[in-house]
């Protein structure tokens, strides 16, 4: 699949999401039942995240993404990090509590949401490392562009 194509596709995508966010929210407008309600929204809003992902992936598709800076990557990967550990403490209580609730839907609801918190564990770890690591522009970074193959290396003459 070539570019444009894939730009296409995405688009489709996109309205696909969009079109199931639509319907949802025209479900459940009326819909008296909370548990079926709610858990209809929770749906929805794996659209939105979807639709959302699809958007920035058509960024990254559409041409390069820029860098970011020694502070933003520290900033952000200081974020990171703790959303991991906060997402490893969820996965675990997710897990105690299907194990331990003796009620059906407590269970099945309990291990959807773990098994998103391992993606989303998943998801962060990779995320830092493909892309917080990567994509930092350091100061020796432009340094080295800079004078990397200049005779004078940074000083007037030599």
């Amino acid at each position: 699949m070539n570019k444009e194509e894939t730009l296409e596709f995405i688009d489709k995508q996109i309205a696909l999401e969009l079109k199931i966010i639509e319907i949802v929210k025209e479900n459940v407008a009326q819909l008296d039942n909370a548990f079926v309600k709610e858990f209809l929204i929770g749906i929805s809003t794996d659209s939105q995240k979807h639709a959302a992902l699809l958007k920035s992936l058509k960024k990254a598709v559409e041409g390069p993404t820029p860098f970011i800076s020694e502070k933003e990557r520290d900033k952000i990967a200081k974020g990171i990090v703790a959303h991991i550990k906060m997402e490893e403490l969820a996965v675990k209580t997710y897990a105690e509590l299907a194990a331990k609730s003796d009620n059906d839907q407590v269970k099945t609801i309990a291990m959807m949401i773990r098994e998103d918190e391992i993606r989303h564990h998943a998801l962060l770890k990779e995320l830092h490392k493909t892309i917080i690591e990567p994509e930092t522009l350091t100061e020796d970074m432009i340094w080295d562009a800079m004078w990397k193959d200049t005779p004078w290396r940074g000083s007037p003459g030599g």
